[in-house]
């Protein structure tokens, strides 16, 4: 039973934008474990990441939004960590505006 809740979590997801697109969803916390996770971009670019995360499975898509830094458009490398408690959320990364330059992401625990 330990396996198949913990199951629901997300193996980190890696990859590159170089136009615009979204990554695969990431789901950080299970029913078992709350959702601390990081998110990194890196690489000599011209463009913009937006951090997205969906309530019904990724039928929607929602800007994700910090206190500290308000909406999480992500245009120079950067790495930052972040926590979700609620069970099932899903996460991507959505490149919305590419001029030039490879963009390199991650997500993980």
């Amino acid at each position: 039973m330990l396996q198949h809740m913990e199951s629901n979590v997300s193996n980190p997801i890696s990859g590159t934008f170089t136009a615009t697109g979204e990554s695969e969803n990431f789901v950080p916390a299970s029913q078992l474990r709350r959702g601390r996770f990081n998110i990194s971009i890196w690489g000599t670019f011209t463009g913009t990441v937006e951090v997205q995360r969906s309530f019904d499975a990724g039928s929607t898509w929602i800007p994700v939004a910090s206190p500290d830094l308000g909406q999480l458009e992500l245009t120079v490398p950067v790495s930052l960590s972040a926590e979700e408690t609620e069970q099932g959320v899903r996460y991507r990364l959505a490149c919305t505006a590419y001029t030039s330059g490879t963009i390199n992401y991650r997500m993980s625990r």
